[in-house]
């Protein structure tokens, strides 16, 4: 099993989280660039990708301008955020923080889509369907962590339990295909399902 979390932030000099899952271990990176995301991606060749950005715009919207003309056919949510209240709150894609987000979401999913599966998920939903309380503390119980772990790189961590839930086949996905998708894992069998130390 080999998965890729990308905690993004949404300008390149900004640190983006990397996490990746080889059979039963993590490795961490930080990285800035797009053009060095990609490269680390391509290197690792994982069967799985798990983004935190939206990688796909609301229905009718062509860009998320408020000068545009799309501004009136789409909205600010896509259905994916909006089923997913239940779990935990998104902001809106119009914000200027999220509009940059979205947009480096969407250019390097694009590019990963054309050799990889890759996915979209929340990291502090997914560490409230969880019941992590003390992230470091918490993900130490199924991984050997470093001690210098940055914020990014727990939250690319997330990412990646939310790709091994999504091959188990025990995860919620939320909106529409056509429109864009959100995956969330279901809060059982969470030793079964992250018994990784079991086997070092």
């Amino acid at each position: 099993m080999k998965i890729i979390g990308i905690d993004l932030s949404g300008k390149p000099e900004n640190p983006t989280g990397i996490c990746f899952l080889d059979v039963h271990n993590l490795h961490f990176s930080t990285l800035f660039e797009n053009k060095d995301i990609l490269s680390y991606i391509f290197l690792k060749k994982p069967s799985l990708i798990v983004i935190d950005a939206p990688l796909s715009l609301p229905k009718g919207r062509c860009c998320l301008s408020k000068d545009c003309s799309c501004s009136k056919k789409g909205g600010h949510f896509r259905e994916a955020e909006v089923q997913m209240r239940k779990y935990g709150r998104t902001l809106p894609l119009t914000f200027r923080g999220m509009r940059m987000l979205t947009e480096r979401g969407i250019q390097i999913a694009e590019r990963l889509k054309e050799e990889y599966i890759v996915l979209e998920s929340h990291p502090r939903t997914i560490q409230k369907i969880l019941g992590f309380s003390n992230l470091y503390e918490d993900l130490t119980n199924y991984f050997e962590l470093p001690e210098n772990i940055s914020e990014h790189e727990l939250d690319a961590a997330l990412l990646v339990i939310a790709g091994v839930f999504y091959m188990h086949g025990e995860f919620m996905e939320f909106g529409d295909v056509d429109e864009g998708t959100i995956i969330l894992p279901k809060n059982r069998n969470i030793n079964d399902i992250l018994n990784f130390k079991t086997h070092l």
